[in-house]
C-alpha cells in the first residue's frame, strides 16, 4: 500500500487532527518537489493537514504514518 493510499484508507477509519508522515530524507524531498501537489490535493480531500518529517536512519522504502 502506498503512503497516500493508506493515507485515505486511515482518514476513512479515524479522524486524527493530522497525519505526519514520517520517511528516508530523500523520500521526503521527493514529496517536497514532485508529489507536493498530489499531496495537497490529498490534504484537501481529507480534509486534514499532512505534515512531514524527515527520518536518517529509515530505509529509502520505509515510511510511518502518524496520526496526531
Amino acid at each position: 500500500m502506498t503512503s497516500c493510499a493508506e493515507i485515505l484508507h486511515e482518514a476513512r477509519q479515524f479522524n486524527p487532527r493530522e497525519f505526519r508522515v514520517i520517511a528516508s530524507p530523500k523520500v521526503i524531498e521527493l514529496f517536497l518537489d514532485e508529489e507536493s501537489q498530489h499531496l495537497a490535493s490529498l490534504s484537501d480531500f481529507i480534509g486534514k493537514p499532512i505534515s512531514l518529517q524527515a527520518e536518517a536512519a529509515m530505509a529509502q522504502e520505509q515510511y510511518d504514518i502518524v496520526l496526531l
